[in-house]
C-alpha cells in the first residue's frame, strides 16, 4: 500500500498559522545570505523545508543536524529534522527526531508542530493508527480553528488510507427504572380459574422500577482485508458491556438487585462485503456477524445475524436505503430458540435549511415454540436533525412506535399485544473538545402499552455519551 503524502501542503499552512517556524518561500535575504553571508536559525531552517520541498532531503538534513547540535531543544530545528528524514526513508531517525520535538516542546504552537510531525512520520511509515492518535494529540494542541482544520483534513486522509477502523464510545447514564420494572402498583392474571383472574396482585419490590446510574462501553474494530475499485471486504469485532451503581433506595427497597445481576455484555465477530456495480451513489452490503451475549454475569444467548442491504440517492438527492436480515436466537439458559425475519427501510432528506428529516419502518416476525418469544410486529419512526441551533450547540430528535403481537402467552390464554413508544433527543455540544471527541446529552422517554398488565412499563433515562468530531 503506497503511504499517503499527508500533510506536504499541512506544514506550509501550519506554518503561516501558528508562528512562522518555517515559510513556503525564501525570502529574498536569505538568497543572498546563502552567498557567504551568515545565516540565522530562522533563515535556515527556512532553506531546510524549502530544499525538502525541492525533493533535497540530504542537503535539508544536514542543515537540520547543524541546528540540533548548535540548539538540541529546538523544536522548529527537530521537526525539519523529522521531516528530511522520512523524505531520505530513515523511518526510525524520524520518530527519533520528531520524538525529541514533543519532549523539547513547551508552547501549545510547538506541542502542535511537534504532534503533527510524528504523525506525519508514522503516516508515511504505513503506522495509520498510531498517526491518528497523534493527529487526535495535533487537535488538542491547535492554537487556533485554522491549525485544528488543518490537522483535522489530515486525519482524514489517515482514516481513509488506514484498513483498522476503530469506534469507541462511552457514557454515564441516569435512569429511574434501570431493571425494566413493571409500571403498575398491582396486576391480575388472566390465565387464573375464576374469581382468581380478577384478583389485583401486589408486584414486588424487586421488580417495580429502580432507579440507578449505567455505565456502558462500547468498542467497534473493523479491518479492511481486501479492496478494489468496486469492492471492499472487512473483518469486524465488537464489544459491548453495561453495568448500574443502584441508588440508595433503590439498594434498600431491593438490596437483591444489583448492578452485576442487571450488567450484559456482548462479543461479536463477523465480516462485511461491500459493493458498488452501479457507481458510487448505489452501494450494496452483506455482513455475518456472530455475538455471544452474558446477562448477570451468566452465559445468556448465541446469535447469528445475517443481513443484506442497499442503498440510492433519488432524482431530488434524497437518501433511500433498504435491508433485510435473519437472525437465529438461542437461549443458554434453556432450550428456547428463535427465528427472527426483518425488513426494514429508511429515507432522508437534507432540506434547504440544512436540516435533515428521516423516516424508517420495520417489519419482523420471530418464531419459537417458546411461549411469550413468537412475535410479528411494526416500527415506525421519524427523527429530525436540527444541526446548530445556537453556536456550538446542536440538538437531533427522534420518535417511533412499535407493535407487536404475540401469539401466545403464559400469562393470557388469548395471547399479548404491546405497543412501545420511544422518544429521544441528542444535544451536542462542540464547544467543548477533548482530543477530537465532544459531549452529547441524551434524554430518552420509553414505555410499554401491554395488553398483559405484567409487562407495562415506563422509565426516563438522561445521559452523557462521547462522539468523535469528525
Amino acid at each position: 500500500m503506497q503511504s499517503p503524502r499527508l500533510l506536504i501542503v499541512a506544514w506550509a499552512k501550519a506554518a503561516v498559522i501558528s508562528c512562522a517556524l518555517s515559510t513556503g518561500w525564501l525570502p529574498a535575504g536569505v538568497a543572498a545570505q546563502t552567498e557567504g553571508q551568515r545565516m540565522t536559525p530562522l533563515d535556515a531552517r527556512t532553506l531546510a523545508g524549502q530544499l525538502i520541498d525541492a525533493r533535497q532531503p540530504a542537503a535539508a538534513r544536514e542543515i537540520a543536524l547543524s541546528l540540533v547540535d548548535a540548539n538540541p531543544n529546538d523544536v522548529a530545528s527537530l521537526v525539519a529534522l523529522a521531516r528530511a528524514e522520512i523524505a531520505l526513508g530513515n523511518h526510525d531517525a524520524a520518530i527519533t527526531a520528531a520524538r525529541a520535538a514533543k519532549t523539547a516542546a513547551q508552547t501549545p504552537t510547538q506541542n502542535y508542530l511537534a504532534s503533527l510531525a510524528m504523525a506525519d512520520v508514522l503516516a508515511q511509515s504505513e503506522r495509520f493508527t498510531r498517526s491518528q492518535f497523534w493527529l487526535r494529540r495535533a487537535i488538542q494542541h491547535a492554537p487556533n480553528t485554522q491549525a485544528e482544520q488543518v490537522a483535522v483534513q489530515a486525519f482524514r486522509r489517515v482514516r481513509r488510507a488506514n484498513p483498522l477502523a476503530i469506534e469507541l464510545s462511552f457514557g454515564l447514564a441516569p435512569s429511574d427504572n434501570v431493571n425494566s420494572g413493571n409500571a403498575n402498583q398491582t396486576i391480575n392474571f388472566a390465565y387464573l380459574p375464576g374469581v382468581l383472574g380478577e384478583v389485583e396482585w401486589l408486584v414486588p419490590a424487586d421488580e417495580r422500577p429502580l432507579a440507578g446510574l449505567e455505565l456502558s462501553l462500547q468498542t467497534d474494530l473493523r479491518y479492511r482485508i481486501a479492496q478494489s475499485e468496486t469492492n471492499r471486504t472487512s473483518l469486524e469485532f465488537g464489544l459491548f458491556g453495561r453495568t448500574y451503581i443502584m441508588s440508595s433506595q433503590a439498594r434498600e427497597s431491593a438490596p437483591d438487585v444489583t448492578g452485576e445481576s442487571l450488567s450484559y455484555y456482548k462479543v461479536s465477530t463477523g465480516i462485511l462485503h461491500e459493493w458498488r456495480p452501479q457507481g458510487p451513489n448505489n452501494p450494496y452490503f452483506a455482513r455475518l456477524n456472530f455475538t455471544n451475549a452474558w446477562s448477570g454475569g451468566d452465559p445468556y444467548q448465541f446469535e447469528i445475524d445475517a443481513t443484506l442491504g442497499t442503498g440510492f440517492t433519488l432524482a431530488n438527492e434524497d437518501r433511500l436505503s433498504i435491508s433485510g436480515g435473519v437472525r437465529h436466537t438461542s437461549r443458554h439458559n434453556s432450550d428456547s430458540e428463535i427465528l427472527t425475519y426483518s425488513l426494514r427501510g429508511r429515507w432522508a432528506r437534507t432540506l434547504g435549511n440544512r436540516d435533515v428529516i428521516s423516516l424508517n419502518a420495520q417489519r419482523a416476525h420471530a418464531t419459537s415454540d417458546t411461549t411469550d418469544l413468537a412475535y410479528h410486529g411494526t416500527t415506525i419512526g421519524v427523527s429530525y436533525d436540527f444541526g446548530d441551533i445556537i453556536d456550538g450547540i446542536d440538538l437531533e430528535t427522534s420518535y417511533s412506535e412499535q407493535f407487536r403481537v404475540y401469539e401466545t402467552s403464559a400469562f393470557d390464554p388469548a395471547g399479548r399485544e404491546d405497543r412501545i413508544s420511544s422518544l429521544r433527543f441528542d444535544v451536542g455540544i462542540s464547544r467543548v473538545d477533548f482530543f477530537g471527541f465532544q459531549p452529547v446529552v441524551t434524554v430518552q422517554g420509553r414505555r410499554t402499552d401491554s395488553s398483559v398488565p405484567r409487562f407495562d412499563t415506563e422509565g426516563v433515562q438522561a445521559g452523557i455519551n462521547f462522539r468523535s468530531s469528525f
